[in-house]
């Protein structure tokens, strides 16, 4: 797999130092809703310490992260180092006993919230403090580096009256069950879990050739092959290049598609449009639609992209 993060070091993570509660206000001025000296803390019941984040349930972590500090972990699932610190993240979420929550995305698939939280490479481990995103580090670190930066940060969110416990309850709606999966479905996911993503591709396209309007494997294919063409690849010197051929640039774009930066790789498949002759705009206008299909439909730099490509071609 590609290596998508330059060398894990706490060195740039942030001084939580800067989100100190400011000195005592007045005391008359008006605290309703923040945690006073020596009341009970507030407890919060959740059906688990741990969630998937997606667009459509995001917010609700936002409003955890006004009672309890929310640790936000972007994840590969096909990434070693990915899987080893997701693991510890568990680990010492579990042991402090409901002070601070455990979201996790998945980057595979939740590419707007990469892009919303400005994250550019996996795994990356951000914080929320009343609504408000912390970069702690990237790469996997050092279980008690982490348990200290956990520390720091339980100490800041207590003096800004972020001292909510996270209590497990049973008292929540039972999820609707998921959809089941249809066999070549099944197959296309079992592989890209198992990083076979050229046994996925074959999945998908067996899929499509049963339902050639099956959005879902339309995506997933697109998403395989594009696994398929990064696996091996430098990412870094990939992006810090200057694409001189169309496959260069077909390369660069996938590099910057793969770890969320979607609208500057659709930029570089236009620009090398534009200088292209017929035959190379074609592979170009596949290659790009092809990318496309792993966008939202109601993605801003889809729309913008799509009108660009347009003017290119008319």
């Amino acid at each position: 797999m590609a290596d998508f993060l330059s060398k894990a070091s706490l060195a740039g993570a942030v001084d939580l130092s800067s989100l100190r509660k400011p000195a005592a206000a007045n005391p008359n001025t008006d605290t309703q809703g923040q945690a006073t000296s020596g009341a009970a803390p507030t407890v919060l019941k959740v059906p688990d310490l741990t969630a998937l984040g997606t667009e459509s349930n995001i917010k609700n972590f936002v409003t955890i992260s006004q009672s309890v500090p929310v640790l936000i972990d972007f994840f590969a699932d096909d990434l070693a180092e990915s899987k080893s610190l997701s693991e510890k993240l568990k680990n010492i979420v579990t042991a402090r006993g409901g002070k601070v929550f455990l979201l996790r995305i998945d980057t595979a698939t939740q590419t707007q919230i990469i892009q919303a939280f400005g994250v550019t490479e996996v795994p990356t481990t951000l914080a929320m403090l009343k609504g408000q995103p912390i970069p702690l580090f990237q790469g996997d670190q050092p279980e008690p580096a982490i348990q200290e930066l956990i520390a720091k940060l339980l100490q800041v969110a207590a003096e800004n009256g972020v001292t909510a416990t996270l209590e497990l309850s049973a008292d929540f709606p039972t999820p609707t069950p998921e959809p089941q999966l249809s066999a070549k479905h099944q197959a296309a996911f079992d592989a890209m879990e198992s990083g076979d993503f050229e046994a996925a591709v074959s999945a998908y396209q067996a899929a499509l050739l049963e339902s050639p309007a099956d959005k879902l494997a339309v995506a997933g294919l697109a998403q395989a092959k594009l696994l398929v063409r990064t696996k091996d690849i430098d990412i870094d010197a990939v992006l810090a290049s200057e694409p001189n051929t169309v496959e260069q640039a077909k390369l660069k774009a996938d590099a910057q598609v793969a770890i969320g930066q979607t609208a500057p790789g659709y930029k570089t498949i236009l620009d090398m449009f534009a200088i292209s002759d017929k035959d190379q705009r074609e592979d170009l206008r596949r290659h790009l639609l092809e990318l496309f299909d792993l966008a939202q439909p109601d993605a801003p730099e889809l729309a913008n992209a799509r009108r660009a490509l347009a003017a290119l071609l008319y």
